[in-house]
């Protein structure tokens, strides 16, 4: 039984969950740090970390990958690339740890993808199922075979939550 097309792929709801806990945390640290009328350098450091964090929040939100009958188009903040599968001359994939970087050519175009997006396996399937099979590389095939998943980003953001609620309990309860 094929999937019901087009198919959509996003980024890790776990991971969106965990950033948006982390901005608002954060988010209630610089509040805090405002109001105890800390020194200015501590609440600009806070202020960029939230705003590079927020970045990656709306990057992260914005990334959707659509995969219909014919081609794969990705979503990205403000931006639209398209692929036909007809076109597609080379599917390539790189493994760096359990990170996963899968990479579609067509011609001159090419989409990266990573095994941050939630159901990975079944989007490496699809589309190893869509592309000509001359263009996908035998490194491509292996990986295929059992992609890694990846939770160190996830992870990482609640040890970041832990710090953060450690450092607010204390900014809360010595006064700074």
């Amino acid at each position: 039984m094929e999937p019901e097309m087009p198919m959509v792929f996003t980024i890790r709801r776990a991971f969106i969950w965990s950033l948006g806990v982390l901005l608002v945390l954060l988010g209630t640290l610089a509040v805090v740090c405002i109001i105890q009328e800390q020194p200015g350098i501590k609440i600009g450091v806070l202020g960029l970390i939230i705003l590079v964090l927020g970045s990656l929040l709306g990057f992260s939100l914005s990334r959707r990958l659509v995969v219909s009958e014919d081609c794969v188009v990705l979503h990205r903040l403000g931006k639209i690339k398209t692929l036909r599968f007809c076109d597609m001359t080379a599917v390539e994939s790189m493994t760096l740890r359990k990170r996963v970087f899968l990479t579609l050519c067509a011609g001159e175009d090419f989409i990266i993808l990573s095994n941050a997006y939630g159901g990975f396996s079944m989007l490496v399937k699809l589309l190893l199922a869509k592309v000509p099979a001359q263009s996908i590389s035998d490194d491509t095939h292996s990986m295929a075979v059992a992609p890694p998943v990846r939770h160190g980003d996830i992870v990482s953001c609640w040890l970041a939550i832990a710090l953060v609620l450690v450092i607010l309990w204390h900014q809360l309860s010595t006064g700074g």
